[in-house]
């Protein structure tokens, strides 16, 4: 589950129109939750020790999060 410890202040644009009803908020240089900001695991391969490339951030070490609102009527 994700945490965050900044506040999004979300309101309508003033403006909107026919096929704008999406915007989108960035987030970026998170620390990988997966390899702890590493970028590689310790592994074996025929008996010597290899790094490899977290399956998550790709080797970065690092993540970005985008934040997508869509907006339509209320029911």
């Amino acid at each position: 589950m994700s945490k965050n410890n900044q506040m999004v202040w979300i309101s309508p644009p003033m403006f909107i129109g026919e096929g704008y009803q999406k915007e989108s908020i960035s987030s970026k240089g998170h620390l990988c939750s997966y390899c702890h900001g590493n970028g590689f695991f310790w592994g074996e391969e025929q008996q010597e020790r290899v790094k490899k490339k977290c399956p998550v951030c790709h080797g970065s070490g690092k993540l970005d999060a985008v934040i997508t609102i869509e907006w339509k009527p209320a029911k």
